[in-house]
């Protein structure tokens, strides 16, 4: 579905690599690339850390992300709940009207 987009769907966690793996076999089903961030330096720099929200562990913040091929970020959800992430159709027509507005 995001391949019609040109898109690509990363998924990041503060999981070590063992957990990111099992994320990656269970949860996605292999459909999408999972990175290990353990130190949530990535998480940080965007500011997605929820500080001891994990049983007393940093964990990041439910969200979807829109960064464009320079790194850029276009557009964010931070989501109160995992019902609450968007849904794929809905991500795949944020990015055709993000980026077709830039193209103007």
């Amino acid at each position: 579905m995001f391949d019609q987009v040109k898109t690509r769907v990363l998924l990041v966690s503060t999981d070590d690599r063992k957990g990111a793996r099992e994320v990656w076999n269970q949860v996605v089903s292999r459909g999408f690339t999972v990175l290990s961030d353990p130190g949530a330096q990535v998480i940080r720099k965007y500011g997605l850390l929820h500080p001891h929200g994990g049983g007393g562990e940093d964990i990041a913040l439910d969200t979807s992300l829109l960064v464009d091929e320079k790194g850029v970020e276009r557009w964010r959800q931070v989501s109160q709940t995992l019902p609450d992430l968007p849904k794929a159709a809905e991500l795949v027509h944020r990015i055709r009207d993000t980026f077709a507005a830039k193209s103007k």
